[in-house]
């Protein structure tokens, strides 16, 4: 019956390693930094902060109060793909002014659903304000993520109050939105907390889910026959 103990043996490692991961999975997350800020939105537009850089161990918490129903977004786009969008909106928008280049840097993802949703057109001043207008209008929003659904993280029914913790399965920038699409201005209170996992949460609950049920059953041969053994003496 050796191989019986060997497996039991094994058995209990696999499920103390099971056990642990669940333990880690269920602490937690520690607070880092936070940051705050309120803006009035226009009718029928959006805002779009760009956050950071998060990843399955650093996250954020985010918390929102409005003033009337809103949309909000959280979006994650992978530093490969910004970047070649990037490199779409240069070549669709030449321009030596180089303060084009760096709001097209700092604005990659309105100005790709803005280019999308209207591939034939030119972009213009971006100090006019129709322009502003134009770009940050809720149709251009609603057609980029009609586009690229796979970008939106978290996207709950409308309301006024939101409350949301966010860590990525993958290293992703982070963006918060915030859609109006009333017909009046609507003031928005944002709070933005950083978080970090002890683990990557997602990975060790399915790690844990796969290694507890193994962990017993090739446990419970070995617990028995020490049961038998133990009952003979």
């Amino acid at each position: 019956m050796r191989w019986v103990t060997l497996l039991g043996r094994i058995g209990t490692v696999i499920l103390a390693i099971g056990l642990a991961l669940l333990v880690f999975s269920l602490i937690p997350s520690g607070a880092g930094s936070q940051y705050g800020w309120s803006q009035p939105i226009g009718p029928e537009q959006y805002m779009l902060e760009e956050l950071w850089v998060y990843t399955p161990q650093t996250g954020l918490q985010i918390s929102m109060e409005s003033t009337d129903n809103v949309h909000v977004y959280l979006l994650g786009v992978s530093p490969v793909e910004l970047d070649n969008w990037r490199t779409l909106l240069m070549e669709a928008y030449p321009d030596s002014d180089p303060y084009l280049e760096m709001f097209i840097y700092s604005h990659t993802v309105p100005l790709i659903f803005f280019h999308e949703a209207y591939p034939e057109q030119t972009l213009p001043n971006l100090d006019d304000p129709q322009t502003q207008s134009m770009l940050w209008n809720v149709a251009v929003l609603d057609k980029g993520l009609q586009a690229h659904p796979e970008i939106i993280l978290w996207g709950p029914p409308p309301g006024s109050s939101f409350s949301h913790e966010l860590l990525p399965a993958d290293a992703l920038d982070i963006m918060a939105v915030i859609a109006n699409p009333s017909s009046n201005t609507v003031e928005v209170d944002w709070k933005v907390k950083e978080i970090a996992s002890v683990v990557a949460k997602e990975r060790a609950i399915v790690a844990a889910r796969l290694l507890i049920p193994i962990g017993i059953v090739l446990a419970i041969p070995w617990l028995i026959l020490r049961k038998v053994k133990k009952s003979t003496f």
